[in-house]
């Protein structure tokens, strides 16, 4: 079953890659779900450290086409409650980071 809420925070949390984003991650969490942020941004940071730890790690790949399309299979398996929009935030933010 589909988290909203969390799906909501996590690309809020996230952004848009390339975009400089005036306010912090956690305002913006903050801003949309007032009080519940205190328990939504730890489980998304959480989410992200899972992430880099992925073993095989998901940045060995040959382009950053394929480290998308690792890191997309990574989180559906792993965080299946995350709808599409979120899962495509996660692995966004991944390769531009790495890039």
């Amino acid at each position: 079953m589909v988290d909203d809420e969390l799906s909501r925070a996590v690309v809020s949390f996230l952004g848009s890659p390339g975009v400089l984003e005036p306010t912090e991650p956690e305002r913006r969490v903050a801003a949309l779900f007032g009080d519940r942020a205190v328990a939504l941004v730890p489980r998304i940071r959480a989410m992200l450290v899972d992430l880099d730890a992925a073993t095989p790690p998901l940045w060995n790949t040959a382009n950053l086409q394929e480290m998308g399309n690792n890191v997309e299979r990574w989180v559906q398996e792993t965080y299946p409650e995350l709808d599409g929009h979120a899962v495509k935030a996660i692995a966004n933010s991944y390769t531009f980071s790495y890039k």
